[in-house]
C-alpha cells in the first residue's frame, strides 16, 4: 500500500484557497478586480455579517458567455495569459485563474452574467467546489457574483476571522485604495444595510481623493509629481502634522495595483526626516509607474507583495520624489483658536498672561538686559504717523517689508543682517516671554518658537560643514574630565571618529574615563559630562534610522549639539539678531521642524483672526 497518494481535487482547491482567501477582505478584493479587468464603470459591493454571510459584487462589465462561465470556475483556467512570457508584460490584475475556484471551494457561490451584446445571461451555483449546471437567466449585461457562508466547509478557518467590526474595516479600507486607482469608476459598498461607501466617478484624482480622505485631509496634501530613471512617482503625502501613531494611511500602488511593500515606510520616514516626530508615521497615496518587464508580481498568491528588478532605483524615486514635494511646501503649523477659546479659565489664564499694569514695560525688557533689549519709549502717534488719528494706525501692517520691532530699539552694536532665501518669509516684530518671535507675513501672524528655530539652523549648519570637511572647534585650556560605565565607554570608543568629525574631540584613557578637549566653534559653557551621557542615550528621536550605526549616531549627536548650544526659552534677543535667525532658517532645507520633529512656525491666518473677532 504506497504512503504517497493523490488529494482530491476538493482538497486541494480548499488548500489552494487558504493561500488566496485569506479572510472577506480577499474575497472582495479579488471579485472587484475581476471586475475591473472586465472594463466596469460601476461597482457594487454589499456584505452582510463582515462577509461571513454574504459577498455580492455586481458590475456593468463584458460579462461572460456560457462556455466562459462554465470555465471561469475551474482552476488555472484565465483569459489574462496563454505563455510564461505573458507574465513579464501583465497589464490584468487577475491572470493565475485562481480567485473563483478557491473562492467556491470554501463557499456557496452563485454567479449570472451576461456578455455585451449577448440575447441571454447565464447563471451557475457552486457549493464548496462542486459545480451545478447552467442554467438561462434575466440580468442586464455585466456580472454578479453572490458568495454565501464563507469557510463554512472549513470552520476552523472561521474562528480565525476577527470582530465585524474590524472585517468591515479592512473590507472598506481594501475597496477605497482600489477605488483612489480608478477614480472614473464608481463604487458603491452597502455593509449590513448601511451605505458605507458612495462613490460616484470623478473627472481626476484629486476629486477622487477628497472623496475618500475628506476636505480637510485632501486638501493640505501635497501633490508629488517625479520621475527618474525609467521610473516615475506621482500621488499625495499628508503633511507631518496630519501623520499618524501607524502605517495603515499608507497606500502604495505599482501600475495602478495595490501592493504592499516593507520598505516603503522607511523610505517615507527617510524623506520627512525629522519633520516627523518620533513614533509618527506619514500619510500617503503614492503611485509607482514603470515598465511591467521590470516588476514580478507573481511572488504572493494574494499578489499584494512584489519584486522589482530595480528595486533601489524605485525607492530612491519615491523618496526623492517625497523630499521634494517637501521642500517645495510651506509646511506652517496652524493655531487652532477655537481650542483655546474652550480651555478651562485658569490654562486661558496661564495663556494670557499679562503685565503687572497697563502701559508698564515688558517682562523681558527689564534694566537687567537694557544692553541688549529695550521697551521702545516712542509716543503711539509717532507710530502711527500715516493715519489721521494715532488710535487708527496698524501695529501689524499688512505689508510685511513695513514691520518694526514694537518694543525694541535698535542694538548697540552695528549686525550685519542677511536677505531671506524664501519670498514672504515671516518678519520679526517682537519678542514675547522671551521664549517667542512675534512675527508676519502677507498672510498674517507666525509665531517662532526661538528655541527651535536655532536647533533647526546650527544642526543642518553642522552637517552641511561636516559633509564639506569644514567643522571648525575650539580647543579647551582645561580638558574636560567624563566617566563612563563599562558598557556606555564600549559604545562611546566606536563612536569618537564621528564626533570629532563633528568637532566634539574625545580621548579615551582606559577605565572609562575620557577627557574632552574641544568642543564645536559654536558651544558655549557647555559641561561635557551632561553632553556625553546625553549623547550615549538620544532616545531615538531625532532622525529616522539608515542602516548605518555610525551616520545614525552621528545625525543624533548632530541634533543634541544643536539643542546644547541654541538659544534656550527665557534669552532675550535684540531685533537685529531676530532678523538674523529668521534669515538663517529660511535658509535652511527644512525650516518647518526641529531635528526631533517639533514645529519652530505657527501661524494663524488673519482669515482666523477675523473670525475671532467676529469680523466675518
Amino acid at each position: 500500500m504506497p504512503k504517497i497518494a493523490l488529494l482530491d481535487s476538493t482538497v486541494s482547491d480548499q488548500i489552494a484557497a487558504g493561500e488566496v482567501v485569506e479572510r472577506p477582505s480577499s474575497v472582495v478584493k479579488e471579485l472587484v478586480e475581476n471586475a475591473l479587468d472586465a472594463g466596469a464603470k460601476q461597482v457594487r459591493v454589499e456584505v452582510d455579517e463582515a462577509g461571513r454571510g454574504l459577498i455580492r459584487v455586481a458590475d456593468d462589465g463584458e460579462g461572460m458567455d456560457a462556455e466562459d462561465l462554465a470555465l471561469s470556475v475551474k482552476r488555472h483556467a484565465t483569459s489574462k495569459i496563454r505563455a510564461t512570457d505573458d507574465l513579464l508584460s501583465l497589464s490584468s490584475f487577475g491572470f493565475r485563474g485562481e480567485a473563483l475556484p478557491s473562492i467556491a471551494s470554501v463557499s456557496r457561490t452563485r454567479i449570472v452574467t451576461r456578455a455585451r451584446g449577448a440575447q441571454q445571461a447565464w447563471g451557475l451555483e457552486v457549493e464548496g467546489g462542486r459545480v451545478g449546471a447552467l442554467s438561462p437567466q434575466g440580468r442586464a449585461e455585466g456580472t454578479t457574483i453572490e458568495v454565501r457562508r464563507l469557510f463554512y466547509n472549513t470552520p476552523a478557518r472561521l474562528k480565525f476571522l476577527k470582530s465585524d467590526t474590524t472585517e468591515n474595516g479592512r473590507i472598506a479600507s481594501d475597496l477605497s485604495q482600489m477605488a483612489l486607482a480608478h477614480p472614473d469608476v464608481a463604487f458603491h459598498l452597502v455593509s449590513g444595510g448601511r451605505i458605507a461607501l458612495d462613490l460616484p466617478a470623478a473627472a481626476q484624482g484629486s476629486e477622487r481623493l477628497r472623496q475618500l480622505w475628506g476636505g480637510s485631509l485632501a486638501g493640505a496634501a501635497l501633490p508629488v509629481d517625479h520621475g527618474e530613471n525609467g521610473v516615475h512617482v506621482r500621488g499625495w503625502i499628508a503633511p507631518p502634522q496630519l501623520s499618524r501613531g501607524q502605517r495603515s494611511g499608507q497606500w502604495l500602488y505599482v501600475n495602478r495595483r495595490v501592493v504592499e511593500h516593507r520598505q516603503l515606510g522607511f523610505h517615507l520616514s527617510q524623506a520627512f526626516g525629522s519633520l516627523l516626530p518620533h513614533g509618527r508615521h506619514a500619510v500617503a497615496a503614492l503611485f509607482v509607474e514603470l515598465p511591467s518587464v521590470q516588476v514580478d508580481v507573481n511572488v504572493h498568491p494574494a499578489k499584494r507583495e512584489v519584486r522589482f528588478r530595480q528595486e533601489s532605483q524605485v525607492l530612491d524615486c519615491i523618496r526623492h520624489g517625497v523630499t521634494a514635494a517637501l521642500r517645495s511646501a510651506n509646511l506652517y503649523t496652524g493655531i487652532d483658536l477655537a481650542a483655546s477659546a474652550s480651555l478651562p479659565s485658569g490654562a486661558l489664564q496661564s495663556l494670557h498672561r499679562m503685565p503687572p499694569h497697563y502701559g508698564a514695560a515688558p517682562s523681558h525688557a527689564s534694566e537687567a538686559v537694557h544692553g541688549f533689549v529695550k521697551p521702545l519709549a516712542v509716543p503711539l502717534a509717532e507710530t502711527t504717523a500715516d493715519s489721521e488719528h494715532p488710535l487708527l494706525g496698524s501695529l501689524l501692517p499688512r505689508s510685511a517689508s513695513s514691520a518694526q520691532p514694537s518694543h525694541t530699539q535698535a542694538s548697540p552694536w552695528t549686525l550685519p543682517v542677511s536677505a531671506p532665501a524664501r519670498e514672504d518669509w515671516p518678519v520679526p516684530l517682537a519678542q514675547l516671554h522671551r521664549s517667542y518671535l512675534l512675527c508676519q507675513d502677507a498672510q498674517g501672524l507666525v509665531v517662532v518658537d526661538q528655541h527651535a528655530a536655532h536647533e533647526r539652523v546650527l544642526y543642518e549648519r553642522q552637517l552641511n560643514l561636516w559633509a564639506k570637511h569644514a567643522v571648525k572647534s575650539q580647543r579647551l585650556l582645561l580638558p574636560q574630565r567624563v566617566q563612563v560605565n563599562a558598557a556606555q565607554a564600549e559604545r562611546l570608543e566606536g563612536f569618537i571618529a564621528p564626533l570629532a568629525e563633528l568637532g566634539l574631540e574625545l580621548e579615551s584613557v582606559g577605565g572609562g574615563l575620557f577627557f574632552v578637549s574641544a568642543l564645536p566653534e559654536f558651544m558655549k559653557n557647555i559641561q561635557a559630562q551632561a553632553l556625553v551621557q546625553d549623547l550615549l542615550e538620544p532616545g531615538g528621536e531625532a532622525q529616522p534610522a539608515s542602516g548605518d550605526k555610525a551616520e545614525d549616531f552621528r545625525r543624533e549627536a548632530a541634533a543634541m549639539i544643536a539643542c546644547k548650544a541654541a538659544i534656550k526659552a527665557g534669552d532675550p534677543i535684540v531685533w537685529e539678531s531676530m532678523q538674523q535667525l529668521m534669515a538663517d532658517l529660511a535658509a535652511c532645507e527644512i525650516p518647518w521642524s526641529c531635528p526631533h520633529g517639533r514645529p519652530p512656525l505657527v501661524r494663524l491666518s488673519l482669515v482666523e483672526l477675523e473670525k475671532y473677532f467676529q469680523r466675518r
